[in-house]
Formats: C-alpha cells, sequence, structure tokens
C-alpha cells in the first residue's frame, strides 16, 4: 500500500510540473505575441514614416517645377535654353517622387483607399498633361499603372 501511495505521489508531482512547465510556456508564448505584434506595428509605423516623406518630397519638387515653369514663361528668349533644361530637371525629379508614391501604393506600404481619393486626378491631370514622358519607354511604370487602374475603376 505504502508503494502504491509513493507511487501516486510521484505522479502527482510529475503532472504539477508539467503543468508548471506548461504555464510557463503558455507565459512565454504571450510574450513573444506581443513582442511580434508590436515589431508589426513599429513596422507599419516606419513604412508610413518613409510614405509621408515621399510625400513631402513630392510636394516640394512639384513646387520647384512650378517655379521653374513660371521663370521660363517670365524669362527672356537668352535665358530659355538654360530654363528649358532646368524645367526639365525639376519635372524629372517631380515625376520621380511621385512614382515612388505609387510603388509604395501598388506595393500596399499605406492603404490604397486613403489615397485613391487624394492622389487620383493629379496623376490623371499629370499624365494627361505631359503624354510624352509617359509613352511606351517612359520610366515611371508605376505612375501609369496606379492611373490606368484608377481611371477604370
Amino acid at each position: 500500500m505504502s508503494d502504491i501511495c509513493f507511487q501516486d505521489i510521484i505522479a502527482g508531482i510529475n503532472c504539477l510540473i508539467t503543468i508548471s512547465w506548461l504555464l510557463i510556456a503558455l507565459f512565454q508564448l504571450r510574450g513573444i505575441k506581443e513582442q511580434i505584434s508590436i515589431g508589426v506595428s513599429n513596422q507599419a509605423k516606419d513604412s508610413l514614416k518613409i510614405v509621408l516623406e515621399i510625400e513631402t518630397q513630392l510636394n516640394s519638387r512639384k513646387l520647384e517645377f512650378d517655379k521653374a515653369n513660371k521663370a521660363l514663361a517670365e524669362s527672356d528668349e537668352k535665358n530659355n535654353e538654360i530654363l528649358s533644361a532646368f524645367v526639365e530637371t525639376t519635372k524629372e525629379s517631380y515625376f520621380n517622387a511621385m512614382d515612388r508614391l505609387c510603388f509604395c501604393i501598388q506595393k500596399g506600404y499605406v492603404d490604397e483607399n486613403e489615397y485613391r481619393p487624394e492622389y487620383r486626378n493629379m496623376i490623371h491631370d499629370t499624365v494627361k498633361t505631359f503624354e510624352a514622358s509617359f509613352g511606351a519607354s517612359s520610366p515611371y511604370n508605376h505612375i501609369k499603372q496606379i492611373n490606368a487602374k484608377w481611371q477604370e475603376n
């Protein structure tokens, strides 16, 4: 009878040890889940920061492009060649920033539904106004793809 009681005690201790390890494992899994959740949240915030920086660059480059066009329109004929080159440079810089933003939208770094109302017309108007820059050999594929997608729907 004492052997049975001793075996029961050992089995009970083993059971308590197993339960203890299970609780420790569950606690650690919960901690890992929280860390993953924090990591995902931080990654989303970092992506948003990058996109906001791209938007800032886009707006800044658009302003420079507009200033260059204004200067060209107000210049005399002697400065037109220099200013025309400057306009082309600022236009390319502006389109590059817009293309990066479109890339971020395509890759889902930001919610497309949030950006579409704000940028749909701007992108469409840019493509329409500067058709020669968005032909078959254009390097601005992301702009063209987003524009085509947003104009279909």
